[in-house]
């Protein structure tokens, strides 16, 4: 099933270091991107005020999109871990 749709998901930390820190490691995964899937998905995260923001934007196949969801949970509980170490 072909979708467009835009989100926003942020995450609160309430620390403005380990928002920056978890930002800064999730947006280097979505530069790391394919080519191919950058025309139809665009990906973009910030932090600001101890949260982690990102705005996504598709257009494409629903199971892509679901994919490119998980992956970037996935990449936020890694930085989390990464954090704690």
């Amino acid at each position: 099933m072909r979708i467009e749709a835009k989100a926003e998901i942020v995450w609160h930390y309430g620390d403005g270091e380990k928002a920056r820190a978890v930002a800064g490691a999730v947006e280097v995964d979505n530069d790391g991107m394919p080519d191919g899937l950058k025309k139809s998905l665009n990906v973009q995260t910030r932090w600001e005020n101890g949260d982690v923001i990102t705005k996504v934007k598709y257009s494409g196949e629903i199971e892509t999109l679901i994919k490119a969801l998980d992956d970037l949970v996935f990449s936020v509980k890694i930085a989390e871990e990464a954090l704690e170490v």
